[in-house]
């Protein structure tokens, strides 16, 4: 276990020594503050509250998860497997005294851990701008915001097992980027022709957050989706191992 803990550290500091990692970390925070201030002097210009302070954060959180962290992810998972296949530094990692179901494993980890922090760093980003907004807030308000971003950690973690398993068939990271990519594109535009075959996708399912909020939560809803991005996490991910696995290095 031991081995596991000091590979998933190893695999951390590696994303955090990646300028795209910093670059990305950077614009978490900078998107929201940037939009705060512009939505408050629109709305101030012309007399108008399109958008709440107690809104502002959910607001940014829809984009975040909708467009901004999906990329993030498709990104990492590129780059932890494609990118080191492609450079041949993944054969390096299989020659330490660890397995690769360790090693899948840790990346895996180290994936989820980032894209946690990037949803703090966007909370972070939100909140400061909400006081641009004016208004007052509701202790409820903070409450919803903390528990939406929470919740939204649970799809993003779905989609990176599902781009770590897309990202097996590909020995570039560019390769894996692009076909990523234009597959998340197809499936939401596919939403709004079978927006029924849409619903087995965890793409789907990336506005969960928006379940979490207010007085009536649908809890029976909830559950059912939490199931489901469990049951595709789990079966993507010993899909993604198994193929990871086989591997010829």
């Amino acid at each position: 276990m031991h081995s596991l803990y000091a590979n998933v550290w190893n695999e951390t500091l590696k994303m955090a020594f990646k300028k795209k990692t910093l670059f990305f970390m950077v614009m978490t925070l900078i998107i929201p503050i940037g939009a705060g201030l512009l939505l408050a002097n629109f709305q101030s210009g012309f007399g108008i509250g399109a958008v709440s302070a107690g809104d502002f954060p959910i607001v940014m959180l829809s984009l975040f998860t909708g467009i901004f962290l999906p990329l993030f992810v498709f990104m990492g998972a590129a780059d932890q497997f494609s990118g080191e296949l492609g450079d041949r530094t993944l054969k390096i990692v299989l020659m330490r005294p660890i397995s690769r179901f360790k090693v899948f494993t840790s990346k895996q980890i180290s994936l989820g851990i980032y894209i946690a922090a990037y949803l703090f760093i966007a909370m972070i980003g939100s909140v400061i701008s909400s006081f641009f907004l004016g208004g007052s807030l509701s202790n409820f308000a903070v409450l919803d915001w903390v528990i939406a971003y929470g919740a939204a950690f649970l799809p993003l973690a779905a989609l990176s097992v599902t781009a770590v398993l897309l990202a097996q068939f590909f020995t570039s990271s560019s390769g894996a980027l692009t076909v990523s990519i234009l597959l998340y594109i197809a499936v939401k535009a596919s939403s709004f022709f079978f927006p029924q075959v849409s619903t087995y996708s965890p793409t789907a399912y990336l506005d969960w957050h928006m379940l979490w909020l207010g007085n009536s939560m649908a809890a029976g809803q909830v559950w059912s989706v939490f199931m489901f991005l469990l049951a595709c996490s789990i079966l993507f991910f010993t899909a993604g191992y198994y193929l990871f696995d086989k591997k010829e290095l």
